[in-house]
C-alpha cells in the first residue's frame, strides 16, 4: 500500500485489521486534537452567505480545472483546523496527490493540522519537497521537536540563505546552534563568500575593484602590470598569520589543477595572498543576484561538469566542503569551475568552517569530512536555481524540464542513508 493510500486510511478511520500485519500498528486511529487558535472564520460564496459542507469535499478537486482556488481550499483547511472535520478535511486535500502534484501552500496547511494533531512523521512527509518559507520554518521545528537538531539548524539555514529576516528564523537558528554546542555568531546574508579585508603591500598587482568579502579575506578584480592579465586577487585577512592556511590552499588546487577547478597563478604565504584566473562570467550567485537565468538554464549545461568535477575531487581523496552558488564559477555556460579551497580537507579529516545554508546537517552534528557533505552543497545549489526558476518562469516547457533537477536536489539534501555516496555516484543520477 503505498504511502498516500496508508495517509488516507488513518485520516479517513479505521481499516480491516483482520490481517493481522504488524504494519497495521502504524495505524492506530490519531490520538484527540491538541489545543489549537480558533478556526478561521467561514469561507463565504459571492452572496456572502456561508457555504456548506461540499467545502471541504471540494478539496479532493484542488489543483484541478474547477477545483477551488488556492485562497478558497487554504481557507477551508484553516477553518477545519482544530474542528472535528479537520481529519477529514486533510483526506479530501491529499485525495488527487498520488494524480498530480499539489500546490506547496495546501501540503504546508495540512502538515499543520497534522502536526497540531501530534502526528509529526507524517507531516515531515507532506513536506519533503517543501522550498516555502512556511514549509521550511514548519519544517525545521518539526525536526527540533524530534530531537533531529542538526537537521533543524540545516533547514533553517535554507531559509536565511534566502530570506535573512524570515520572522523568527534567526531566533530559530541561535537557539539550535547553541544546543548543538555551537557559539554565538552573526548570521551571514545570501551567500558570502568564504575569504575581511587586507591591501598587499607588495608585488605587481594593481587592485581594481573589490569583487567578494567574507570572514576570511576579501577578493579583488585586479591586474598583473607585468603580465597584462586580469586576475582574481584574494588577501587573506591575518595577512602572515594566514601562511599555513594560504599554503595549503594554494597547494591543494594546484594539485587538482585540471577541468573544473579554479587555476591557481601564483601565491605568497608569507604575504597571505592567492592570485587566480579571472572569470568574467562570474558566478552561479551573481546569477541569481542579477536575475540572469538565461546563464543557468538549462541547468543540465553545468550541473552536469559539475558533478564530474566533485567525482574527480572526491576519487582523489579530498572533501571541497564549501559548494555553494558563490563558489561556482561559470567560465562559459558549459564549463563551471569551483573555486576557493580554503576549508577543503582530506576525506574523514576534522571538518571546520563552512557557510550557513549549505552546510549538511550530518557535518553540523560533528561528522568528519565525508563526500557526502560536497553532494549536499550541489543539491543545494540546484535547489536556489530551481526556486529562482520557479519564482521566475511562467508555467512553460522550460518551467517542466525543472522537475528531474528538483528531485535530484532533493535526493541530495534529503536523508543522509539516501544520499549519493560521493561525485561519481552523484554523476549516474544526474539526468
Amino acid at each position: 500500500m503505498s504511502f498516500w493510500d496508508r495517509l488516507r486510511d488513518r485520516l479517513g478511520g479505521a481499516r480491516d485489521r483482520t490481517d493481522g500485519d504488524a504494519a497495521d500498528s502504524e495505524l492506530e486511529e490519531l490520538e484527540p486534537a491538541r489545543p489549537s487558535p480558533p478556526p478561521a472564520p467561514p469561507v463565504r460564496d459571492a452572496a456572502g452567505a456561508p457555504r456548506d459542507d461540499d467545502d471541504i469535499a471540494s478539496l479532493a478537486k484542488v489543483g484541478e480545472p474547477g477545483g477551488p482556488p488556492l485562497p478558497v481550499a487554504i481557507a477551508i483547511l484553516r477553518r477545519a483546523r482544530g474542528s472535528v472535520r479537520e481529519a477529514e478535511a486533510v483526506a479530501s486535500a491529499l485525495r488527487g496527490a498520488t494524480e498530480r502534484a499539489l500546490p506547496e501552500p495546501v501540503l504546508v496547511a495540512c502538515a499543520d493540522i497534522l502536526a497540531a494533531r501530534g502526528d509529526e512523521r507524517q507531516a515531515l512527509r507532506l513536506l519533503e519537497g517543501a522550498t516555502s518559507t512556511a514549509g521550511l520554518v514548519l519544517a525545521a521545528d518539526l525536526h527540533a521537536a524530534n530531537g533531529q537538531v542538526a537537521r533543524a539548524v540545516g533547514t533553517i539555514e535554507r531559509v536565511l540563505a534566502r530570506e535573512i529576516d524570515a520572522p523568527g528564523a534567526k531566533e530559530r537558528h541561535a537557539r539550535w546552534r547553541a544546543a548543538l554546542g555551537f557559539s554565538a555568531a552573526p548570521v551571514r546574508r545570501l551567500d558570502e563568500a568564504t575569504m575581511v579585508a587586507a591591501v598587499p603591500t607588495r608585488g605587481t598587482f594593481r587592485l581594481v575593484r573589490e569583487v567578494a568579502r567574507g570572514g576570511a579575506g576579501t577578493v579583488y578584480e585586479a591586474e598583473d602590470e607585468v603580465l597584462g592579465r586580469r586576475i582574481a586577487f584574494k588577501v587573506y585577512h591575518g595577512r602572515g598569520e594566514d601562511r599555513a592556511v594560504v599554503e595549503r590552499e594554494a597547494r591543494l588546487a594546484a594539485s587538482l589543477a585540471g577541468p573544473g577547478v579554479c587555476r591557481v597563478l601564483d601565491a605568497s604565504p608569507v604575504d597571505g595572498w592567492v592570485a587566480l584566473e579571472w572569470i568574467g562570467r562570474g558566478s552561479v550567485r551573481d546569477a541569481l543576484r542579477t536575475g540572469d537565468l538565461a546563464a543557468l538554464l538549462p541547468i543540465e549545461r553545468w550541473a552536469r561538469p559539475l558533478a564530474r568535477v566533485l567525482a574527480r575531487i572526491h576519487d582523489s581523496g579530498i572533501v571541497h566542503a564549501d559548494v555553494k552558488p558563490a563558489n561556482v564559477l561559470l567560465r562559459q555556460a558549459n564549463d563551471p569551475v569551483l573555486g576557493d579551497f580554503g576549508i577543503a580537507r582530506p576525506r574523514g579529516a576534522t571538518s571546520v568552517g563552512g557557510s550557513p545554508g549549505y552546510v549538511s546537517p550530518e557535518r553540523l552534528a560533528g561528522r568528519a569530512s565525508d563526500p557526502r557533505d560536497d553532494v549536499y552543497g550541489y543539491g543545494r545549489v540546484l535547489e536556489d536555481v530551481v526556486h529562482r526558476a520557479d519564482e521566475t518562469l511562467p508555467l512553460t516547457e522550460e518551467r517542466a524540464a525543472l522537475a528531474p533537477w528538483r528531485e535530484l536536489a532533493l535526493r541530495c539534501i534529503g536523508p543522509d542513508d539516501d544520499r549519493p555516496a560521493d561525485g561519481g555516484a552523484l554523476l549516474r543520477l544526474v539526468p
